[in-house]
């Protein structure tokens, strides 16, 4: 497995991956047009990868046949990890680890880093809540993203 930069033809591949977890956002919402659509002040989907590919803030974990196993994107100038997902037919905790990783070797250690998280208690994000844990994530808040209720988890500098 390795990590690579996201580009435009990995969209695609990004949104199939963002699909998988759209079971978990319909237990919580029951209309997904804001989720994907964006609303004041959030931008489209679309818009958004762009934009993270376009910053180089988007990475994505494949294996020696360059097939996807998940993807994290980051906000450099924000500190903060703002989409994290892994395959469904992946094995969760070794991808996770690596998109981790990841994230925290390029966004700023002296700075605390959050990141939102879907309230649901389906296994598969009761698994992202232990793995942000124990990378030193704590619960902050409860919060909206995109018309979506989330957990604000918060990591503190220096962890």
């Amino acid at each position: 497995m390795r990590i690579k930069n996201v580009c435009l033809s990995d969209i695609p591949v990004w949104i199939s991956l963002s699909k998988e977890y759209d079971t978990y956002v319909r237990d919580i919402v029951s209309d997904l047009t804001e989720w994907y659509e964006g609303g004041e002040p959030s931008i489209s989907f679309d818009s958004y990868m762009k934009a993270k590919i376009d910053k180089n803030e988007a990475f994505m974990v494949t294996d020696e046949d360059e097939n996807c196993h998940g993807i994290i994107a980051v906000s450099k100038a924000n500190h903060r990890i703002t989409f994290f997902a892994v395959s469904h037919k992946s094995n969760f905790a070794k991808t996770g680890d690596y998109l981790l990783d990841h994230a925290l070797s390029v966004l700023d250690k002296n700075a605390a880093i959050t990141a939102n998280i879907l309230k649901s208690n389906a296994d598969h994000i009761q698994k992202q809540y232990a793995l942000f844990n124990e990378y030193g994530f704590v619960f902050s808040f409860d919060g909206l993203e995109n018309g979506t209720p989330v957990s604000c988890m918060e990591r503190n500098p220096k962890q």
